[in-house]
């Protein structure tokens, strides 16, 4: 992704994502999270950055930043990515790139703008299934930076912006316009749709105490589940490259 020169920055405030490459679930393991938010917490101070939340999934990230220079905030994000890749590589064994591209930012122009994106960003988790509630994820900004209280999130990223609005006399940035259709962050939507269904179908096979390739066999508790996912809006598409089955056999179960 390219660099944004710094005069054509209209903001300090960023809100980052890094996605595994092919889409591969590269923080899968609790382990591998654990990892990849003690990389981040440990370059924030050496690069500067103020970390206002961040979200760690199974194959991606979110990262909201407030900084100074653009630069810090492209060295901050290299050597998080480049460290935590060289911890995976070793543990898994394996050789090559981790992460699809170096990451991809996004401005964020107003205070309506920051609140939403944290928003976003606090409930990906709920979203996908995980858990029922924000302060119950432990890999989430709510949970380490805020002690998951919404009043202390609205009062900390206010007085970061006013701080910032002091700072560059721009008396008019919290009155900036955005297009809503950007609140969909990350380009691709589908991940979290994958999520939920690796979620759902993890959450079927130990409650009913059998394993993928006997479930598959049964026809039943395979239309028992093709059922649950349908309700949760997952497409036939998904179902199938979590399966292993395809899209017409799945539809049929449901018409049977």
């Amino acid at each position: 992704m390219p660099r944004i020169a710094r005069k054509d920055m209209i903001t300090s405030f960023f809100h980052i994502i890094t996605q595994g490459i092919d889409k591969e679930y590269i923080f899968e393991k609790q382990l591998d999270k654990v990892e990849y938010e003690k990389c981040i917490l440990l370059y924030k101070e050496e690069f500067h950055i103020q970390l206002l939340t961040y979200c760690i999934m199974d194959n991606h990230t979110h990262i909201v930043v407030h900084v100074e220079e653009n630069e810090n905030m492209a060295e901050f994000m290299h050597k998080v990515n480049t460290q935590y890749a060289i911890y995976y590589n070793k543990k898994y064994n394996r050789t090559g790139y981790v992460f699809k591209n170096r990451y991809k930012s996004q401005m964020i122009t107003s205070l309506k703008h920051l609140y939403r994106c944290i928003d976003y960003i606090h409930d990906n988790p709920v979203k996908a299934g995980i858990c029922t509630d924000r302060g119950q994820y432990e890999f989430l900004g709510f949970v380490k930076l805020y002690q998951s209280d919404q009043k202390q999130v609205r009062k900390t990223l206010k007085n970061q912006l006013d701080c910032y609005l002091m700072k560059t006399n721009d008396k008019n940035a919290d009155n900036v316009e955005f297009d809503n259709s950007n609140m969909e962050f990350i380009e691709d939507i589908k991940i979290d749709k994958k999520l939920i269904c690796k979620e759902e179908l993890e959450k079927y096979i130990e409650k009913e105490h059998i394993n993928k390739e006997n479930l598959l066999k049964d026809k039943e508790k395979l239309k028992k589940i093709v059922s649950i996912l349908k309700a949760k809006n997952i497409s036939y598409r998904v179902m199938e490259e979590n399966l292993r089955i395809g899209r017409e056999t799945l539809r049929k179960l449901q018409i049977q």
